[in-house]
């Protein structure tokens, strides 16, 4: 442009003002409106925005704007427009009279000028004239002044921003521990993308990409959301290795070693393929889990020596701390293809004793222990049956699920071991039992409480030799290579001092030992639960339920669940079916939660008699408790009769009183 010229006194009047103004902003916004004023005032613009390029979406972004109407044209802000990729790498102060250019109507020239918006990429200021001409040479000093002096407080509070931010992410990827409902396909797409604005904001960089590897395959998979940068080419959704013995690049080397990779100058470095442009620094940590590597996060910069020991050891923690993040996710994707609603295995909860249990987990899975599950009714033995499986070398290979206070002890034996045709009454051909169907893969016997003694012995030999023989079978045993993992809410201690439950059997079963916890020990995970449900549940019967009331949800934090987390998910499911609006209420909870049992007289009205008084207290107290059962039992009616010392037809005749379905507890 030339030497600066001198500027009159009263342009060196009003930029002093503008600039008072400005250091008195304590945002960014703030700032970006002195400076649409001052040009406003100093140039005669009349309307203008701030713009940053989104390489994901492929346009650029608006980050302030004045309130004129922008031109109704499609392809305003995207890359499709020429003159979008001409700004995308703009270097100096423009001057633009072309009427196709403009983005607001009834504007006629434009000035536009790269400004340094972000904290990993300049923005673009654009304003706007609407008389032709309207901007002329003479003005450039008085522009040059104002934006030289306001970038330095813009890059002051684009720091303090962007450390805002990065809280912010780190706020975002904890909280989603608590929000599992969100590690679906989708979602997962999006927390990786959360994971790697954290990696670049973290190493001072914009460029980057989170690949997972397919273990089927050993590809690298790429999610949409977890690529940042300007990218060489369109990156496939699966990277293949090279054949022919060639080098496959950094990423593989890294997948395969498990290591991280740091190079400060990767012009010399041979193992380096490009993925973004103008590239001299590249740093590669994995996503390990059980001393394997199951994804790489990438952060690449344009300068030599940008990254050091300290960026690769900040991503390493990062990578640990959203490891749990990913095997759930993962999971849920896994289990969900042909699961019933698409509904896949998801594990809800952050606790201490959570940690302990996914800890636990993650050490037992690798290797073929029996592992017993220990707690209450609904807290999610089988979820983490399903995540040991998963986890495990077996991952590939059948799990097989076996209720056992499902099936009556006299089909039990038949169910697991199977039969030759004619063993008994009804036996009209041969069956193969679920331990030999679960061969080279794991069965889960849930409820192994149930199990009669003469099947506690079948079982015991099981597990100490592999060995199945088939009911009404006369020939040798068969060996099985089957990995149990069993589990029960009963009291087996208590059990054994009885005789009901076999020592030996009970030690063979606690090689590996997990207390889950029950919901009333996290009840602070509950709100991220209950939008997890809200959110699954209203897509699943499609409504249009999108919250929950402060009362409601302070009604919902009372409660302290015996069912656990089904009956929360229950509980949800009820309120959002029954919904008047889109956001559940307390009139939408079900009247276990809304009304609670009368404690004396004062809790009635005070007119009521004895009698009266008596009734409503007994219904009260029959409905909660009928409630509580069911939800314990998972609507199983025969267990609850059992449980409850009431025989089955009165059973349900308390349920049809009471207008009580059990079939929804299931």
């Amino acid at each position: 442009m030339g030497r600066r010229q001198e500027i009159p006194q009263q342009d060196l009047t009003l930029l002093y003002d503008l600039l008072r103004d400005a250091t008195k902003r304590s945002d960014l916004k703030g700032i970006f409106h002195v400076i649409f004023r001052g040009v406003k005032e100093g140039m005669g613009a009349s309307e203008g925005l701030v713009l940053q390029h989104n390489p994901e979406k492929s346009s650029l972004e608006i980050k302030v704007r004045t309130q004129g109407r922008l031109r109704d044209i499609p392809d305003l802000l995207s890359d499709e427009r020429p003159y979008v990729q001409e700004l995308s790498k703009i270097g100096e102060i423009c001057f633009v009279n072309d009427p196709e250019k403009m983005f607001f109507s009834k504007t006629a020239s434009q000035v536009v000028a790269p400004l340094p918006v972000g904290a990993r990429s300049n923005g673009i200021l654009v304003m706007e004239s609407a008389s032709e001409n309207g901007f002329g040479q003479e003005r450039l000093a008085f522009l040059e002044i104002l934006l030289e002096q306001t970038a330095v407080l813009i890059r002051s509070h684009g720091k303090m921003e962007s450390s805002k931010r990065e809280l912010a992410a780190w706020w975002d990827v904890n909280r989603r521990m608590v929000s599992p409902s969100e590690l679906d396909v989708s979602e997962m797409d999006v927390l990786l993308g959360k994971v790697l604005q954290l990696a670049l904001a973290r190493t001072k960089t914009s460029n980057g990409i989170i690949f997972m590897a397919d273990e089927k395959t050993g590809e690298l998979v790429t999610h949409s959301h977890a690529v940042m940068g300007n990218l060489i080419s369109e990156v496939p959704e699966k990277i293949r290795r090279r054949q022919r013995g060639k080098a496959s690049g950094i990423v593989f080397q890294v997948l395969d070693s498990n290591k991280p990779y740091l190079s400060n100058n990767i012009e010399k470095d041979p193992n380096y393929i490009p993925l973004f442009q103008g590239i001299k620094s590249h740093l590669s940590v994995p996503i390990s889990f059980q001393d394997r590597c199951i994804g790489v996060i990438v952060v690449e910069s344009s300068s030599s020596n940008a990254f050091t020991l300290d960026d690769q050891q900040t991503l390493q923690e990062l990578s640990k701390s959203v490891v749990t993040l990913v095997r759930r996710a993962q999971l849920y994707e896994a289990t969900r293809d042909g699961a019933p609603g698409g509904r896949g295995i998801m594990i809800r909860g952050l606790s201490p004793e959570w940690d302990e249990v996914e800890k636990r987990v993650e050490k037992a899975a690798g290797t073929n222990a029996t592992v017993i599950l220990r707690g209450e009714s609904g807290t999610g033995k089988e979820l983490v049956a399903h995540a040991i499986h998963f986890n495990s070398k077996r991952w590939d290979k059948k799990f097989v699920v076996v209720n056992s206070a499902a099936i009556p002890d006299q089909l039990l034996e038949s169910t697991l071991f199977g039969h030759m045709k004619g063993a008994f009454t009804g036996a009209s051909y041969d069956r193969v039992g679920e331990f030999e169907k679960a061969n080279n893969g794991t069965i889960f016997l849930d409820e192994i409480g149930e199990l009669g003694l003469p099947l506690q012995a079948k079982l015991l030999r099981v597990l100490q030799d592999g060995e199945i023989q088939k009911v009404g079978s006369n020939d040798v045993t068969t060996r099985v290579d089957v990995r149990v993992i069993a589990a029960t809410s009963r009291n087996l201690e208590e059990m054994m001092k009885d005789g009901l439950f076999r020592e030996d059997l009970y030690y063979r079963l606690h090689v590996v030992p997990m207390w889950l916890p029950p919901l009333r020990q996290y009840k602070k995970s509950i709100p991220g639960m209950v939008k997890a449900f809200v959110e699954e549940l209203s897509r699943e019967h499609g409504v249009s339920v999108s919250g929950v009331t402060k009362e409601a949800m302070d009604v919902l934090m009372k409660h302290d669940y015996p069912g656990n987390v089904r009956e929360l998910k229950n509980t949800i499911e009820q309120a959002v079916i029954m919904a008047e609006s889109d956001t559940i209420s307390v009139e939408d909870l079900p009247r276990r939660l809304r009304e609670k049992i009368p404690s004396g007289v004062s809790a009635a009205a005070p007119t009521m008699d004895f009698k009266d008084m008596k009734k409503k207290v007994l219904e009260d107290f029959e409905r909660q408790y009928l409630e509580h059962l069911l939800t314990q039992v998972a609507g199983n009616i025969s267990k609850a009769s059992e449980i409850s010392g009431i025989n089955r037809v009165n059973f349900y005749k308390l349920l049809k009183r009471h207008d009580i379905d059990a079939a929804s507890y299931r």
